[in-house]
Order: structure tokens, then sequence, then C-alpha cells
């Protein structure tokens, strides 16, 4: 009796939470967007995706020609920019503008960056430096990622200048050509800030996007902000054994302890947390999902044993929002099949949540594997600090997305993949990660893929929203 009273009040409970877990209102700002000559911009569009800048872990490998190339047509394309801003050139790719506005406090940079991956061009069904423009899509490797947040940044800039139009504090455009490679051209930009004594008010970079069905039960356009990036760690593991001919292969060989490695660390993740910006995310997206999952994300307390436990046994973007994960991506042995491997090297891939740390995981790592195995750490970095919300900063952002896409919902959430905007966290704690595009997720599937294309709409409402920005800061 007592079990069944109790289970009744912890179900009125629920239920209660969940009818009263409704969207919050939101301020709407509404402006008109500005005229723009389309066939402009998609011209000067086209004519950035074909300039092949592809960045190189190897310097060496590097065109630089071409990125030389990239930075005149900037002149050539926006000439009142040119004219206008104080530009200079940092480090071995980045570009760094200055448009003084009436005001030198409270600065805002915007950033986007000009490299690109490599395109098989055999696996696309267009050249993918062809720049083609067919039926309202312009193809081509970069078009998402990001030379559109560049082009938006400048065509609204020329189209703002034009028309006499000065910002009332002094707005900055960094622009680097090896984000994709985490090149040193942003830490050099950074440290011009430092030595400059400057302190961004607001720095906004590529992150998240406007998307539809990305979350669970919420059928509707959602605007992601990232307010912070997990960590990164690639470490190799290597160990070794006597060799030998495969003939006469040992009872234990080294390539079991391997595959048993291997499989620990698909089996054993890391301890699941739920962040603060999982938490409001959660909050804000789920009041618009259905009635189910408002249940459970109307009472966390409740129910996250029951989403960990989903997420992980799921996998992919959600699973990886909760935890630190770490994944194999190289594995090498014997060159040889009649040869038993005297040497083996796993290469395994770890994005690292803020409770976590470079040194926490690797011992996650050691914990699961052979003691005789041997750690290298190649590339660290610790998880970024986390941009506040409820702030002036956030206000703004909520205000422009809210006046672009009036119909989205807008939550902040936790970047899983990195940026250059990390850099920027030694001296600003704005960092706001958001490209300005509504794409779909077949769209969003093509970045670092084949066959990267973009609406051209999806290019003018970019163009749009740094306008709203920028007559904003």
């Amino acid at each position: 009796m007592i079990f069944l009273i109790a289970f009744g009040v912890l179900l009125g409970v629920v239920l209660v939470r969940t009818i009263l877990f409704k969207p919050k209102q939101m301020v709407k700002v509404s402006t008109e967007n500005t005229t723009l000559n389309e066939k402009k911009v998609v011209e000067h569009f086209s004519e950035l995706i074909q300039l092949k800048t592809v960045s190189s872990i190897n310097p060496d490998e590097m065109d630089m020609a071409v990125f030389k190339a990239f930075q005149n047509k900037l002149d050539e394309l926006y000439p009142v920019v040119t004219k206008t801003c104080h530009k200079e050139l940092i480090g071995p790719t980045g570009i760094l503008y200055r448009w003084k506005g009436k005001d030198s406090q409270d600065v805002t940079v915007l950033m986007s960056h000009y490299d690109v991956v490599p395109a098989d061009v055999t696996s696309w069904e267009k050249d993918p430096f062809s720049g083609s423009v067919e039926e309202g899509v312009i193809w081509g490797r970069g078009t998402i990622d990001t030379k559109v947040t560049l082009l938006g940044i400048l065509e609204s800039a020329e189209q703002m200048m034009t028309d006499g139009f000065i910002p009332e504090h002094d707005v900055y455009f960094s622009f680097t050509g090896d984000e994709e490679v985490s090149g040193p051209s942003t830490p050099e930009i950074v440290e011009t800030f430092i030595k400059r004594g400057i302190k961004p008010y607001m720095v906004v970079d590529e992150g998240g996007v406007v998307l539809k069905d990305v979350f669970p039960g919420v059928h509707r356009q959602t605007a992601l902000v990232g307010i912070g990036e997990k960590g990164y760690l690639d470490v190799e593991i290597t160990g070794t054994s006597s060799g030998g001919h495969s003939s006469a292969p040992p009872s234990k060989a080294l390539t079991g302890d391997m595959a048993r490695l291997i499989i620990n660390i698909e089996k054993k993740s890391m301890k699941s947390h739920l962040t603060p910006p999982v938490l409001e995310m959660f909050d804000r997206l789920g009041r618009h999902s259905t009635f189910l999952y408002r249940m459970i994300f109307g009472n966390i307390w409740l129910f996250s044993p029951l989403l960990k436990f989903m997420f992980r046994k799921q996998g992919g973007q959600m699973n990886a929002l909760i935890r630190t994960t770490t994944a194999v991506t190289k594995l090498e042995g014997s060159n040889a099949f009649n040869v038993l491997p005297p040497k083996g090297t796993i290469g395994v891939n770890c994005r690292i949540l803020n409770t976590d740390t470079v040194e926490s995981t690797l011992s996650h790592l050691k914990s699961l594997a052979h003691p005789k195995f041997n750690y290298k750490k190649i590339e660290i970095r610790e998880a970024s600090p986390i941009t506040p919300t409820g702030t002036k900063q956030w206000q703004l952002m909520e205000e422009v997305i809210g006046d672009m896409w009036p119909k989205a919902v807008l939550s902040p959430y936790l970047m899983i993949a990195a940026t250059d905007s990390r850099h920027f966290n030694l001296i600003s704690e704005h960092v706001m990660r958001f490209a300005p595009i509504a794409i779909t997720k077949d769209e969003l599937n093509m970045i670092h893929s084949n066959n990267e294309r973009i609406r051209t709409e999806t290019v003018i409402e970019c163009i749009q929203f740094y306008i709203k920005l920028i007559k904003r800061l």
C-alpha cells in the first residue's frame, strides 16, 4: 500500500512537471533585410571556391601561391573593405582586418577560415574546385566549411561601408588558411591582440548551424550556438614482441593483446556527465519536444540514468555530448602475411569532456591494456572554458538569430569538434560558435565529404545575418 501511494505521488510529480515544462517566451526583434545584388554575390563566391586553398599538416605540401592569390582576390572583390579597413597579414596564412568604429572599446571579432580539406575528384559529381552554379546551388569544396561565412562577413561589410555605415565599436575580421590542420595563424593573431591589450567583447566563429530534426522529439528548426569545445588527445599505443615466422605462431601473440585492447576501448567507456551546456540544451529544446520526451527532459533528476543508458547504446552525437569518447582510428602490424609483427601500433583519438583531462583520459586507456604497452601523446589540448549564457552578448545572439530565423528554437550546446575560436578563449569569455546558415542533414553530412554544395538562398541568409549582427554591435 505504501509503495502504491509513493508511486502515485511520484507519477503525479512527474506529470505536473511535464505539463509545466513548456517553451519559454523569447524576445522577438524584427528588422527588414537589406537589398543585395545576389548575382554578384554568387559570382564572388564561385571565384573564391575556384581557388584551391587546400591546407596540410606539412607546410611544404601547401601551395602558398594559391593562398596568396586568395588574399589578393579579397582585395579585388571587396575594394571598399580594402580601402576602409586596416589589413594585416599575420602568421603563415592569417588575415586581420580592423573596421574602425565610433569607439575602440568592446570590440567584436568575426572569424572564419579559408583553407579546405582535400577532395577526391573521381568521387564527385562535379569538379570540387569548379565553383559551378546550377539550379540555385553552388558546388565546391569549402562552400559549407567554411568559405561561406568568410564571404558573408565581407559581403555584409562591403555593402554596409558602401552605404556609409559606421559601427558603434571596432569590428575585427580574423581569417586564416590553416584551421583544418590546427595551424599557427590564429594563435599568432591572438598573440597580436594580447600585445595590443585588446580583450574582445565577443568572438563569433563557425560552429552550430540552423538544422531540423536533430534533437529527440523536436521536429522544427533548431539554431545551435556552441558555447564550449571538447578537448583533444591523439595517443599512439605501441607493443613489441619477438616476431618470427607465421608458420609457428606462439600460443599468445601481440596481435591478441592488441585485439583485446581495441575491444576494451569500445566496450569500456569513460563515465558520463551531464555538463551545464548539455543540461541547458535539454531544458531549452526539451520544452519543444513530444510529450514523452518532455516527460524525460522535464524530469532529468529522475530520468538521467535512462538517458545515459540510451545514449551509450546508440552512440553517435548524443553519446559524445555526455562523455569523453575514445575511438580507435589507426592500426599497424606486420607488413607481410607470413611474418609475425615485432611491433604493433594502435592510434586512438579522444575527445575530452570538460569534466575530464588529458591525463585522466590517458590513465583510462592505460587501465584497459597490457601493462607492457607504451603510450605516446601526439596532439593534446584540454577542453575549452564554457561561455556563459544570460549575458548581454548571449542576448544579442538570441535577438539576431531570432530576427533571422523566427521559427527556430535557439539553444546553446557543447561542440564535439574543434574550431580556431578556442584560441580566443585566452582573451575573451564570450566566444560564440555559430555559422549562420540553415542547412539540411544531407548538406551537413557533405562537410569533409563528397559533393559539398550549398543553396544560394542559404548564402544570402548568411550575409543578412552578419548585417543584422554588425548593426547591433
